[in-house]
């Protein structure tokens, strides 16, 4: 796909300013950041469109992205959306409650759709901000130990 979009000149210079493809560190660790945001929210369906847009919009890496949104997958989301269903309704359950006042099965889906997506924002939001941190970190500390390992005193 790449060296097809790479052969129309105003998409392939769009892309190479978002960073979409890009492999430079920062673009790589935004690309975890949106991959860990997106993986870790009830968004089956839509995620490989929403990473696309995340990462045109922030100039992320689109397949570091795409790589670590795998957090989530047809073996670990039953186990994962079961725990925002409960961190949701432990953390909001009063609010949604009072906000939510419709009755029978629909009422009860609404509450438990409404559960699932603040309990994930509540694990997403700071999941995401810990991998691009911590990605930005590993990558620093391999520098080091390269310039390390050759004898120099690093970078200034």
């Amino acid at each position: 796909m790449r060296a097809w979009l790479g052969n129309h000149p105003l998409i392939s210079r769009f892309l190479a300013r978002s960073g979409f493809f890009g492999l430079h560190r920062r673009t790589l660790a935004r690309g975890v950041g949106v991959g860990l945001f997106v993986g870790l929210t009830p968004t089956v369906g839509i995620q490989i469109f929403l990473m696309a847009v995340i990462c045109l919009l922030l100039r992320a890496s689109f397949p570091a992205a795409f790589l670590v949104s795998w957090v989530s997958n047809p073996l670990t989301a039953p186990a994962l959306y079961f725990a925002f269903n409960r961190l949701g309704e432990a953390v909001f359950g009063d609010l949604v409650r009072a906000t939510l006042t419709a009755s029978g099965m629909a009422g009860k889906a609404a509450m438990h759709t409404a559960y699932v997506g603040l309990g994930s924002l509540l694990i997403a939001v700071p999941t995401a901000l810990l991998g691009y941190t911590l990605f930005l970190g590993t990558w620093r500390l391999s520098v080091l130990r390269k310039w390390r390992s050759r004898g120099d005193d690093g970078p200034n």
